[in-house]
């Protein structure tokens, strides 16, 4: 990263629109406020069908573009994959089934490993590939931290560095192979964050919860193609955001393009190639985490070179040239500095908000949805009643011990303490009755537990204070699953359906109810939707060919199991469907050899055993198959006599 910033321009007052993953690169993507694309933070919908992407663009005009995430919290089922001929999101299925889809990452080696190859498949297809846009996310400097050796040694008591500095050597690898290839001089490089890391400034360990310049305050380099006419490499001093990102690009690739008309950033292409000296601005900045997590007052920033001006029930003004901690709040002192500075963010609210946005992305739930969830037999369930005006709600600043206990009960239970975790959360209830995470957490403690009748009374309680809340949903429904309730299953998959209509976890739950439920028509459509949000996801690969077997589509099957091969999964399950596939396509020896590897991982397996004691009565090896037989008869006494007579 340094050697990039010497060879290019570093921007030394970055600021980040939002200190939160998914809302920040909305905003970098898109060039748009929050408060105009809808997402707020990452309990919000779906990003809206009519926000365009920076990568639609660059489609436009004929650019290969590809994407690369490593967190879930990037999933493109929240809208992002748009423009993207490549969307790299592909994660270890077995995550989804022990962590909060928020702790779903990679590494970045598997990351940049993936680009890397994508990179190379473009190279040997020739120069006539024409030029590319590749965004590449790196996740690792997030909680916890944990860099792989040798970083973790080297920078034992400063995990956090740790961190950045393995994240640091990943883009080397890809740096280098630019070089290799010849592209690096030609590539115009941007480098930025989407937000930063508190570290215990001001009480908060980590992001989002604040917005104080420790977490908006963001890394920005851009590198220009050698040759453009650019001054020597120098650092820019005045304030720029996340948002002027998207217009800088265009400009500096030279398109036009209708997305610029979507811009409420500015281009930042003059200043970079020297063509003109910064000029004075102010960076809005927000965080509605302690709002829509917490039902505490959401928080709004202003920043200038001088001043920070946070708009909360008791304001703050920092004059961050002479603190740049902001330790000293000079809101009494300076009222009228604050005054302008407050004009000027509510003129940018007034500016940029729109309806359509706040509407879409309420908390509640339109009445159809209200009708399901008491069809179920739910009828306590109310929508929340609004609080009131932002100023009547508690200041996160009074609330940051009560934040900090949440987190602690979180890193609780994913250390497997469930019932450390429920006592911290149980002692926050009586002064938090409406913060609808306490239940939520408590109903996941119990889910991993398998108390299921816990975690159904405790989600129930969630999605009473917060009807929207997709996570709470997906949990009943996998309460639901986990005890073979599949009527009441399908009904919570069909609202999260219809929440986010990419949710390719939902679908993929609604083929699971369809197939225990023997409706195999409508499983192999639920599986194909699954597919086609998410092809790279082996479990509903593994589920589709099961669904064909069992449907008898023998050849069809063939192309989801070989899927999910490729893509990681080896289960018994999918090794005995798929030597199935083959034995009824002909392919005996083959049949012969997946049923072998699902035995070897499962050795009491009854299923495969009788049907690799088939398979070697079919191609005549009857001692084979006598053999296998006899291994059966020991494991289950009922299925060896149904099938005795065909081994006499």
């Amino acid at each position: 990263m340094d050697s990039l910033a010497a060879q290019g321009v570093r921007f030394d007052d970055a600021l980040a629109q939002v200190p939160i993953t998914l809302p920040s690169h909305i905003v970098i993507l898109s060039g748009t406020y929050p408060m105009w694309n809808g997402v707020h933070d990452f309990t919000a919908r779906p990003l809206r069908p009519d926000v365009g992407l920076i990568a639609q663009a660059f489609e436009r005009h004929g650019y290969a573009t590809a994407a690369f995430v490593s967190a879930f919290v990037l999933d493109s089922s929240w809208g992002l994959k748009r423009g993207f001929g490549t969307y790299d999101d592909r994660f270890d299925p077995r995550q989804f089934e022990t962590r909060n889809p928020g702790n779903i990452r990679r590494r970045g080696d598997e990351t940049v490993a993936h680009l890397l190859a994508w990179f190379h498949h473009q190279e040997a297809r020739g120069a006539d590939t024409g030029p590319f846009f590749v965004w590449l996310h790196l996740y690792d400097p997030h909680s916890p931290y944990d860099p792989p050796e040798p970083f973790h040694t080297r920078y034992a008591g400063h995990l956090y560095d740790g961190e950045v500095a393995y994240a640091d050597s990943q883009l080397g690898r890809v740096f280098d192979d630019l070089r290799k290839a010849g592209l690096y001089d030609r590539a115009l490089i941007v480098l930025l964050s989407d937000h930063g890391e508190s570290l215990g400034e001001h009480g908060e360990d980590e992001h989002g919860f604040f917005a104080y310049r420790s977490t908006l305050r963001v890394p920005l380099i851009i590198k220009p193609p050698r040759g453009a006419a650019t001054p020597q490499p120098r650092a820019v001093h005045t304030p720029v955001g996340a948002i002027d990102v998207a217009p800088t690009l265009l400009d500096l690739v030279h398109l036009r393009d209708p997305l610029s008309r979507q811009f409420q950033g500015r281009s930042l292409a003059s200043l970079v190639l020297g063509q003109s000296e910064a000029r004075e601005g102010a960076v809005y900045s927000e965080t509605y985490y302690p709002h829509d997590s917490f039902g505490w007052s959401g928080l709004r920033a202003l920043s200038t070179a001088r001043y920070e001006y946070i708009d909360a029930p008791r304001r703050e003004l920092y004059d961050v040239a002479q603190d740049p901690a902001e330790k000293r709040n000079l809101y009494t002192e300076r009222t009228a500095e604050a005054a302008a500075l407050r004009d000027q963010l509510l003129g940018i609210e007034r500016r940029y908000t729109n309806a359509d946005a706040a509407s879409s992305s309420a908390a509640s739930l339109p009445p159809e949805t209200v009708e399901k969830l008491k069809s179920l037999g739910y009828l306590a369930y109310s929508a929340p009643v609004s609080t009131g005006s932002e100023q009547d709600l508690p200041d996160p600043k009074d609330r940051i011990e009560t934040f900090k206990s949440i987190l602690r009960a979180e890193d609780l239970a994913s250390a497997g303490r469930f019932e450390r975790s429920d006592a911290l959360l149980d002692a926050l209830r009586p002064t938090e009755p409406k913060l609808y995470l306490i239940p939520f957490m408590q109903g996941e403690n119990a889910a991993k537990e398998h108390r299921w009748a816990d975690s159904e009374r405790e989600l129930l309680a969630c999605l009473k204070l917060n009807p929207a809340f997709d996570q709470a949903v997906m949990g009943l429904a996998r309460a639901d699953l986990a005890q073979h309730k599949f009527d009441e299953a399908r009904a919570w998959l069909d609202l999260a359906a219809s929440q986010n209509p990419h949710n390719f976890l939902a679908y993929h739950g609604l083929g699971v109810v369809a197939q225990a439920q023997g409706r195999n028509d409508e499983a192999r459509r639920d599986f194909e939707k699954a597919i086609e949000e998410k092809p790279d996801y082996a479990p509903s690969q593994q589920e589709l060919g099961v669904v064909l077997v069992e449907m008898r589509d023998y050849q069809e099957a063939l192309k989801p199991l070989h899927r999910a091969l490729d893509l990681g999964e080896r289960t018994p399950v999918l090794l005995n469907y798929l030597g199935t596939a083959y034995a009824d396509t002909g392919q005996s020896r083959s049949a012969i050899q997946s049923y072998r590897e699902a035995l070897s991982l499962k050795p009491d397996y009854t299923a495969a055993r009788l049907n690799l004691a088939f398979a070697y009565q079919k191609t005549g090896n009857s001692a084979r198959a006598r053999r296998e037989f006899g291994i059966l008869c020991s494991q289950d006494r009922a299925l060896c006599e149904q099938y005795r007579k065909s081994f006499q």
